[in-house]
């Protein structure tokens, strides 16, 4: 049952930035973007969902006690970034122009994925800190 947790989970956040990085491509693109999504629409669909589904699935390393934290989050991001970059440039999101501008995209999408890693890392410290208050309030109490 934990890992259909994390399915669904992938799933949600990959439909989740499908929609929002289309709203982005429409906003700055205008109806040319469109046209090029829908010419392929449901494989962006389905790479944006396997992106998701990556990310979200492989992060159940950092429940593997026996491995550090440096070593969980290398996993993590290894698979999940491997993963977008093949999803990328087979549906043609990452544009193949210059070798300059490639490696210039490749860092930004690195920084994204470290970005939003770290506000996830974040939100669940805060967490965890949250529930640690309230087990020693409770053990406290006895």
């Amino acid at each position: 049952m934990h890992m259909m947790k994390y399915l669904l989970f992938g799933v949600s956040w990959g439909c989740t930035a499908f929609v929002f990085m289309n709203v982005i491509g429409y906003v700055i693109g205008g109806d040319a973007f469109l046209q090029v999504l829908a010419e392929n629409y449901l494989g962006h669909v389905f790479g944006s969902i396997l992106v998701g589904i990556s990310c979200a699935t492989t992060s159940i390393v950092y429940s593997i006690e026996r491995l550090t934290f440096l070593q969980q989050t290398f996993i993590h991001f290894s698979v999940g970034l491997s993963t977008f970059f093949i999803v990328a440039f087979s549906l043609k999101w990452i544009p193949v122009t210059s070798v300059p501008s490639l490696i210039g995209i490749i860092i930004g999408n690195i920084l994204m994925f470290t970005f939003v890693w770290f506000l996830f890392y974040l939100y669940n410290r805060h967490e965890a800190r949250k529930m640690n208050k309230k087990i020693s309030a409770f053990s406290s109490s006895e």
